[in-house]
């Protein structure tokens, strides 16, 4: 019998954002953001009032004060919505982009200010709002990580 191939396994063990280089950082967290902005339609059908009420947890924990807390913090929510898609492969997906969370938020403190749309705003709009409405607060919500691949390129122009 063969076993299910495991589309991932070799990607996991290699991933590594000390020995990659920029190039493949980008690719690899462009992929990134391409998969959150698509997760709406597939959020939307699967959530639940638990799913809603355990991001209310995670949100109400939020200190934005703590660069360590915060990284924490958003890879408890984000985690969460990869969670809820009920897909195990975005769910790997997730975990191991983990590491590239640090670059992104040392990114931030330098040259960019987050502002817009936070955790508690997205939500709200899981809760009441429309597949369209999170997709555009999604896009707000991840700017400084397009404005970090935004840097990325222009830095190997």
């Amino acid at each position: 019998m063969l076993a299910e191939p495991d589309i991932l396994g070799s990607f996991e063990k290699v991933l590594d954002p000390l020995i990659m280089p920029d190039s493949i950082l980008y690719d690899i967290f462009g992929l990134r953001l391409v998969l959150e902005m698509g997760l709406a339609d597939v959020l939307f059908m699967y959530k639940t009032e638990k799913d809603l009420h355990d991001l209310e947890k995670i949100v109400s924990k939020e200190k934005p004060d703590s660069e360590k807390f915060r990284i924490k913090n958003e890879i408890a929510f984000h985690g969460k919505l990869y969670a809820m898609t009920n897909n195990d492969t975005l769910k790997r997906f997730q975990n191991m982009l983990l590491p590239l969370f640090d670059y992104v938020v040392a990114f931030e403190k330098d040259h960019y200010k987050p502002g817009g749309v936070s955790h508690a705003d997205l939500l709200q709009i899981l809760k009441i709002g429309s597949v369209e409405d999170f997709r555009k607060g999604m896009r707000v919500h991840l700017e400084p990580h397009f404005a970090w691949l935004e840097h990325i390129k222009n830095k190997e122009a």
